[in-house]
């Protein structure tokens, strides 16, 4: 009979199968968990105390159209901000977030000074009191709050480790903390792939271009506003009348921005299928990935698109990771991290990534092992520092890195640089 054997495991950690004999197994998982025990700090450093001005740039902070208040909370990676605009206030999560709620805010005021301009009511002629009030309403009465924006940072906001062993099942999930409205807009999994995939034809797509917005947005007072206009536009004829100056995407943003704007939704699923399929993933967690409705078509695009440019090996299961995203903005740190994994790529070519792991962990060809973290904000705790031993200990073992590193935008704790030094990280 095998030795028993009971590695360390909290709320954040599953135990740590790495292979061998049931004795290599055994000991493998006890110095695993030898490591993170001697690593751990005697409390959690407290959440900081930050005010908006500290931690965005001016246009961040104010713009034309929006006003980003000045208390900010860091319960976990991401400040939260509250941003109010004359179309109503929106919460965001985490500063690339924000960045997304701005471009969505200009968005709504183009549009909305679209559906009052002479050319717009002459084009709408007697359908105006119907289509053109619809739009004008849909911009001027927004839904308040996203309710459900920070949906499952709860759970994301302390755990960077391994998945859930119900990842799949979670992922169907309703999610609690969205709003009855939310949960309409949404649809079921088996009905509805993507946020308002159905609703969103050619002058949708056309409208979305040209105020560079996501044609699938789940901002509900955007879809509205585009479907709105598209309606009295549904020829794409006035979208050639109008100038709006709204900063074009650059990079992969674009490209991946081009492809959905101009290509029809079955036709990018497809797309976004044989992608799939040519990175290894089986045609049961495609499925499951496809199905999971906090990832809308846009952003399942861009993960596909941000894989198929590097094709690191475990790619499918990294793919059965983000499938366990149990909210859009949980969905949008994984599409932000292979994202991070494409841009290295092009540094440093990456041969393979970490399975099992939230983190984004790569190893490139000279033997890097890199973790990539789309967060605003890394303290030391419990948790962290024993995911980031954990992830060490793998990526040397899995990966064969010999040099480990940490790839962020956040503002890293002197505590946690610390902390995380001496589990082998650098900066």
């Amino acid at each position: 009979m095998p030795p028993m054997c009971h590695p360390l495991r909290s709320t954040t950690l599953a135990a740590v199968p790495l292979g061998g004999s049931a004795f290599g197994l055994c000991a493998a998982s006890l110095l695993v968990a030898s490591a993170v025990l001697t690593a751990q700090p005697a409390s959690d450093e407290p959440a900081p105390t930050v005010t908006a001005s500290k931690v965005l740039t001016a246009a961040q902070l104010k713009g034309a159209h929006h006003q980003v208040a000045a208390a900010v909370s860091t319960p976990g990676f991401f400040h939260e901000f509250t941003v109010t605009s004359e179309y109503g206030t929106f919460k965001a999560v985490g500063r690339l977030e924000l960045d997304r709620v701005v471009r969505e805010i200009n968005g709504i005021h183009e549009l909305s000074q679209v559906s009052k301009s002479d050319i717009f009511i002459e084009a709408a002629g007697q359908s105006l009191v119907n289509v053109g009030k619809g739009a004008a309403n849909a911009v001027v009465n927004p839904v308040d709050t996203a309710k459900g924006v920070g949906g499952g940072l709860k759970r994301m906001g302390t755990n960077l480790g391994r998945r859930s062993k119900r990842a799949a099942d979670e992922a169907l999930d309703e999610d609690p903390e969205l709003s009855e409205e939310e949960k309409a807009a949404q649809g079921s999994g088996t009905t509805n792939a993507a946020y308002g995939v159905l609703g969103v034809n050619s002058a949708v797509r056309r409208w979305a271009a040209k105020v560079g917005v996501d044609p699938y947005t789940t901002n509900s007072t955007l879809k509205s506003a585009l479907e709105g206009v598209a309606k009295v536009d549904a020829a794409g004829s006035l979208t050639t009348k109008f100038v709006v100056p709204i900063p074009p995407l650059v990079g992969s943003a674009a490209t991946v921005g081009n492809l959905v704007w101009t290509t029809d939704p079955e036709s990018l699923r497809k797309m976004n299928e044989g992608r799939a399929k040519a990175l290894g993933v089986s045609d049961t967690a495609a499925k499951a990935f496809f199905l999971n409705n906090r990832l809308t078509l846009t952003m399942q695009t861009r993960v596909l698109a941000a894989l198929d440019a590097v094709k690191p090996a475990n790619a499918a299961d990294y793919i059965t990771t983000i499938t366990g995203a149990t909210s859009v903005r949980e969905a949008l740190f994984f599409v932000h991290s292979v994202e991070m994994l494409q841009a290295l790529h092009t540094k440093s070519p990456v041969k393979s990534i970490l399975t099992d792991s939230k983190a984004l962990v790569a190893v490139t060809s000279a033997k890097a092992g890199v973790v990539l973290l789309p967060v605003d904000w890394l303290r030391e705790t419990k948790s962290a520092v024993a995911t980031m031993t954990e992830i060490s200990a793998r990526a040397k073992r899995e990966l064969g890195a010999t040099s480990l590193r940490v790839e962020t935008e956040a503002t890293v704790t002197p505590r946690a640089r610390a902390a995380f030094a001496a589990a082998g990280w650098t900066f």
